[in-house]
């Protein structure tokens, strides 16, 4: 990935799905991850370049 990607967090209680998409909408990346703090991190240390982030809040997002 290069440039900046804009990224959207879906947090469940047991998995966070995400999506990530360049500044004129195609989709570069999507896929679903367990919800654990260090896969999270090592998620994030993965991705290639800069990234602005939203995420839902519900219930579940206390730990993030």
């Amino acid at each position: 990935m290069r440039g900046l990607y804009y990224t959207g967090l879906d947090i469940h209680k047991k998995a966070v799905a995400y999506c990530i998409k360049t500044l004129n909408g195609p989709v570069v990346d999507q896929g679903t991850i367990p919800a654990d703090r260090q896969l999270l991190r090592t998620w994030d240390g993965s991705r290639s370049g800069p990234w602005i982030g939203a995420m839902e809040a519900t219930l579940f997002t206390g730990w993030v």
